[in-house]
């Protein structure tokens, strides 16, 4: 249950990435796109919730093409490595995770949905548990977020909440299996916060 965060995630992961057949929906003003920064602080914690340790991560989008197809990557500004990839379809935001191996592409945000719809993502499943909540990070209060759950086969392992103008992720929680187990006994390891987003 382990896993390396979605950033790297951010990071939540997969043959060969190919664009769906629908027509892609027109950009918003809000969309990704090469320049686009964002900035995150990222908290690790322990088993008894204590933050263990704090640092900001800070992404600028590039273009970028994969078999083929073109998308957003979010490259890290220190080490200048992508991590994450982003492409909107007709039903959401599609993410490759390490953009450059072979890894298969997922929903990621799925766009618009409505409560209690599931999607499959690299763990298991995505479940759609909000499309009006409020969350509070350091960039500020976000309001009429998506709040998306996501479950490996038997336990919670992330949590995201999404702006509903871009897939402006605002807070994304993972969690791991306590040490005492069982398997669905488990604890927030990570918090990744936005500290700001400029499109």
């Amino acid at each position: 249950m382990k896993k390396i965060l979605i950033i790297a995630f951010i990071a939540a992961i997969f043959g060969s990435c190919n664009k769906d057949n629908d027509p892609d929906p027109p950009p918003s003003s809000n969309d990704p796109k090469t320049g686009s920064k964002w900035s995150y602080k990222l908290t690790i914690f322990n088993e008894a919730g204590t933050a263990t340790g704090t640092t900001n991560l800070n992404l600028t989008g590039t273009e970028i093409t994969v078999n083929g197809s073109k998308w957003i990557a979010l490259t890290d500004q220190t080490t200048g490595q992508a991590i994450l990839a982003l492409q909107k379809r007709s039903d959401g935001w599609w993410y490759l995770p390490s953009p450059g191996s072979n890894l298969i592409s997922s929903l990621w945000f799925k766009h618009p949905a409505n409560v209690n719809d599931t999607y499959p993502y690299v763990y298991g499943t995505c479940k759609v548990l909000n499309v009006n909540t409020s969350v509070t990070v350091p960039a500020g209060i976000y309001n009429g977020c998506y709040f998306v759950q996501g479950d490996d086969t038997n336990s919670k392992e992330d949590e995201f909440w999404f702006t509903t103008t871009g897939p402006v992720l605002v807070r994304f929680d993972t969690y791991d299996q306590k040490v005492a187990g069982p398997a669905n006994n488990v604890y927030r390891n990570q918090s990744l916060e936005l500290i700001s987003y400029a499109p």
